[in-house]
């Protein structure tokens, strides 16, 4: 065998040796439903007015309407331009996914984090979420 064979086994063997290890530490469980990480964009409100109501978009919304019904109990979401709802989670039991967005109420946000998937039911345990620019009309 010569020396250049060598060098690439051994440098194969020392890839394969530390990434191996890092792939099956950073895998979620079998059971899992996360998709991954993603940034989702939309509004932050409440989830009632969106799901009974088509007219109800992350463009056409009442703050206040908002702010009543999450003062009502209404759990929060982030409902994005496609319609796409993502409700905040947490590792944590019980969870306290709403923390992260309540602050942001009524506002357009950039939100990023493990997301789920489980029979159309999209979710985020956020990581990371900033206000966008209010450019979006408000009723």
């Amino acid at each position: 065998m010569n020396q250049s064979t060598l060098i690439k086994r051994t440098l194969f063997a020392a890839f394969f040796c530390l990434a191996v290890p890092r792939l099956i530490l950073s895998a979620d469980s079998p059971d899992s439903t996360a998709v991954g990480t993603q940034t989702v964009e939309g509004l932050v409100r409440d989830l009632a007015c969106p799901l009974e109501n088509r007219k109800s978009t992350s463009t056409s919304y009442s703050k206040e309407c908002i702010t009543t019904c999450l003062m009502a109990g209404s759990p929060l979401g982030i409902l994005t331009s496609h319609g796409e709802v993502y409700v905040p989670v947490t590792e944590s039991m019980p969870d306290t996914g709403q923390n992260a967005v309540r602050p942001f109420v009524g506002e357009h946000v950039r939100a990023t984090g493990k997301v789920f998937l489980r029979n159309g039911t999209h979710a985020i345990e956020i990581s990371e979420i900033h206000p966008l620019s209010n450019d979006v009309p408000v009723k």
